[in-house]
C-alpha cells in the first residue's frame, strides 16, 4: 500500500537518500552551511565537517555542491569513500575523473602531473576548485594524506588552486591529526549535531510541506515520540516516521497518533 495518496503527497516526504531539495535549513544545520560556505568563498585550504552517523553530513555536502554549481567561477565535486583500505592510485584516479582528466595509461607520477596542470588550468580560466569527499573517516592511509596535503600546497601568484571540504564521523579529526602537517591545514572543524526537539518539529512539518501538504499529517505527542525515539537523528527521524505513515494510512489514521508511532518504534527496537 501507498501512502502518498492517502496523506496527499506529491512525492516521498521521507525517502532515506540524501536529497538537497528535502535539506532542512534549521539552526544545527543551516550554521554548518554558512561556515562551509565562507570556507569556499574565502578559499580557505581544509574544512572538515564531522557528525555521528545519520545527522545528515550527505545531505549537506549535496546541498552545498548544489550551491555551489550556480557559480560560473567555481569547479566543484563530490567523491564519496564508501569503503576503507583503498590506495593512493586508487585515489588519486577519482579525483582526476572529478576534474575531468583522463588516467587510462597513467603512472602515478603522471596523474599527479595532469591534475594539478588541470588545477592550473581552471585557475587561469577564474575558477576556483572545490573537491567534497564524504565519508572521508575511511581516509586511513598515510600516503593518500601527503597528496591531499600536497594538493594544498598548489598556489599561482599568492592564490590557493583547490579547497577541499572532509565530511565523515568523528574518527575523521583523529586520522587527520596523525598528520601534523595537514591539521595545520585545517582552516575550520564543524561538528553537525543533532536536532533539538524544537527544530525535529520543524524538520517534519518542513518535509511534510515540501512533499505538498500543509496541514499536520502527525499529533503534537506523535511528534513527541518521534523525537524520543530518534534522539534527533534525522536518519532515523526520517524511518519512522516513513513507517508510521504507512501504519497509519493502513488504520485509516489522519493525523497519525503517538500510538501508532510507539508500535512501529517497538518493532523496530528503537527504544
Amino acid at each position: 500500500m501507498e501512502y502518498e495518496s492517502f496523506y496527499g503527497f506529491r512525492r516521498e516526504p521521507f525517502s532515506d537518500t540524501p536529497d538537497p531539495d528535502l535539506f532542512y535549513s534549521g539552526p544545527e544545520h543551516s550554521r554548518a552551511f554558512i561556515k562551509l560556505l565562507h570556507i569556499i568563498r574565502k578559499k580557505r585550504a581544509l574544512g572538515i565537517l564531522t557528525g555521528e552517523i545519520g545527522c545528515g553530513k550527505t545531505t549537506l555536502s549535496r546541498k552545498i555542491l548544489n550551491e555551489l554549481k550556480k557559480d560560473e567561477n567555481i569547479h566543484a565535486g563530490l567523491m564519496i569513500l564508501t569503503h576503507p583500505g583503498f590506495d593512493i592510485d586508487w585515489f588519486l584516479t577519482r579525483l582526476a575523473q572529478l576534474l575531468n582528466v583522463e588516467t587510462d595509461s597513467f603512472s602515478h607520477s603522471e596523474i599527479i602531473g595532469e591534475i594539478t596542470n588541470n588545477l592550473f588550468r581552471l585557475h587561469q580560466e577564474g575558477k576556483h576548485t572545490i573537491v567534497i569527499i564524504d565519508e572521508a573517516n575511511n581516509i586511513t592511509n598515510p600516503g593518500v594524506m601527503e597528496e591531499i596535503r600536497g594538493l594544498l600546497n598548489l598556489e599561482l601568484t599568492g592564490s590557493r588552486l583547490i579547497t577541499i571540504i572532509l565530511s565523515g564521523m568523528p574518527e575523521l579529526i583523529n586520522n587527520i591529526r596523525t598528520n601534523p602537517s595537514l591539521n595545520q591545514r585545517v582552516s575550520s572543524i564543524i561538528r553537525l549535531s543533532k536536532l533539538s526537539l524544537n527544530s525535529t518539529r520543524e524538520y517534519i512539518r518542513f518535509r511534510v510541506k515540501q512533499a505538498g501538504v500543509d496541514n499536520d499529517v502527525f499529533t503534537q505527542e506523535a511528534v513527541d515520540s518521534i523525537y524520543n525515539h530518534s534522539k534527533g537523528v534525522p536518519r532515523l527521524i526520517n524511518v519512522i516516521c516513513d513507517n508510521a505513515l504507512l501504519e497509519g494510512a493502513m488504520f485509516r489514521k489522519n493525523p497519525v497518533d503517538s500510538d501508532i508511532v510507539n508500535r512501529v518504534c517497538e518493532e523496530m527496537g528503537l527504544g
